[in-house]
């Protein structure tokens, strides 16, 4: 992602990236002839590339933390699973960094909901969405729910993907609650004006917000097609509607919303990331007390926002930071990254085509050990705490700065051989 669509970087929602948000991916294919064989064996190929021989530290260091899981209709199955399990119960703060858009995915969080009772699910959505999912989510009509949902269609950012909604869906039935910790994607804001329509109390305010989100909606649709149009958040239109919704008396709601959409907007427009970041950063610490602090919390969200310590994108993000604060409640966080290693990774619209992974030349090549020994037709799990120990104690030397950002990043690295392309709702 970080290669593949880095130009797209600020395209999509919030910096919606590809491979892990955006991405670091490159993936290994196994050479044809060795398919077939037994899982040990893969375990004695290793990367040239890493500069590590066979009946090295590194070799023996994964043979000793290799483990596999296999999923069926009731869940997964096998010594990863189990692995998986004990740091999502032992832990108060559990955070997935994923690939975007493939269905494995979602079935694999859903599975993780499944093995503990969480009270909050972060989203890589902004707060007001999420609020918006908390309330529709929560009607008994699943009719009209559905409905609501494939009209809304790609404003939802993720959850306009069929298996990211239905992963929602079994997360409600659970009682968690849903909060966003994004910007505002450049096409979910026609739901904040239809909100602001209905909600604002001057009757001229709540023509103007209706109007604003006609336009906002007929410039999502032309982008979702052609993602060379702009968005009404990065229009002139946009800022003479501001600028005559300003001149009135604005509502403390109505003012804080407003101000959310013009950082997200200015955000878009200077291409920051790390502003991106610290607006991040700044909703955990706003949602901390109400919903993070002594609760069990699950974060699923791009892979360079869920490590411990030091990013892809070389800042300190809300894993960093979810990681000190339960330092600091004395409890502790558990950090799984999950990738797919080939197959077809999918899109949230028209404008940007689903792609096939490219195992050879992808973003995500540093991980290129790992993918060396995943097998063929089995998800890997990869203890990561024995290699992190063996590199902070100088007896493993890596070179490559992303696969030790992974290492250190991450407690345990999941990657699954073959990775199937997310649907829309529609």
């Amino acid at each position: 992602m970080l290669k593949r669509r880095k130009n797209h970087i600020f395209s999509i929602y919030a910096v919606l990236g590809s491979r892990i948000c955006p991405t670091i991916y490159t993936i290994t294919y196994f050479i044809p002839m060795f398919r077939h064989l037994p899982f040990f064996v893969f375990l004695l190929m290793l990367s040239t590339g890493f500069a590590q021989q066979p009946d090295t530290l590194w070799t023996r260091l994964l043979k000793e933390n290799t483990t596999t899981l296999k999923p069926g209709p009731n869940g997964f199955t096998g010594k990863g699973w189990d692995l998986i399990q004990k740091g999502i119960q032992q832990n108060q703060y559990v955070l997935i960094g994923e690939d975007h858009f493939m269905t494995e995915i979602p079935y694999f969080t859903t599975q993780v909901l499944k093995a503990a009772s969480f009270n909050t699910f972060a989203l890589e959505v902004d707060p007001y969405v999420a609020q918006i999912l908390n309330q529709k989510l929560s009607q008994p009509d699943t009719a009209s729910l559905m409905k609501w949902a494939r009209q809304t269609g790609a404003a939802l950012s993720f959850y306009g993907l069929r298996e990211e909604f239905q992963m929602l869906q079994a997360a409600n039935r659970t009682g968690t609650t849903f909060i966003g910790l994004d910007q505002i994607a450049m096409i979910s804001d026609p739901l904040l004006y239809e909100d602001l329509a209905g909600t604002a109390t001057r009757a001229i305010s709540r023509k103007q917000y209706a109007a604003m989100a006609e336009r906002a909606k007929a410039a999502a649709d032309k982008f979702t097609a052609d993602m060379s149009q702009p968005t009404y958040m990065r229009s002139a239109a946009f800022s003479q509607d501001l600028a005559e919704l300003e001149k009135e008396p604005l509502s403390a709601r109505e003012k804080e919303i407003l101000d959310a959409i013009k950082l997200s907007a200015r955000i878009y427009k200077t291409e920051s990331h790390a502003l991106r970041v610290q607006l991040m950063k700044h909703q955990l610490m706003m949602a901390y007390e109400s919903a993070i602090k002594n609760k069990k919390v699950l974060v699923k969200m791009g892979a360079m926002h869920c490590a411990r310590g030091e990013s892809y994108l070389r800042g300190y993000d809300c894993g960093n930071l979810l990681s000190n604060l339960a330092d600091s409640e004395y409890k502790t966080s558990f950090h799984i990254a999950i990738f797919g290693k080939d197959g077809v990774q999918g899109s949230p619209f028209k404008g940007l085509p689903a792609q096939k992974l490219d195992p050879y030349n992808g973003d995500l090549k540093f991980i290129k050990p790992f993918f060396d020994v995943t097998p063929a037709e089995e998800w890997a799990v990869f203890n990561l705490l024995p290699v992190r120990r063996a590199l902070q104690s100088q007896k493993l030397k890596i070179d490559d700065i992303d696969l030790r950002r992974t290492i250190l990043g991450y407690d345990v690295l999941v990657i699954f051989p073959r990775a199937h392309p997310s649907h829309s709702i529609n």
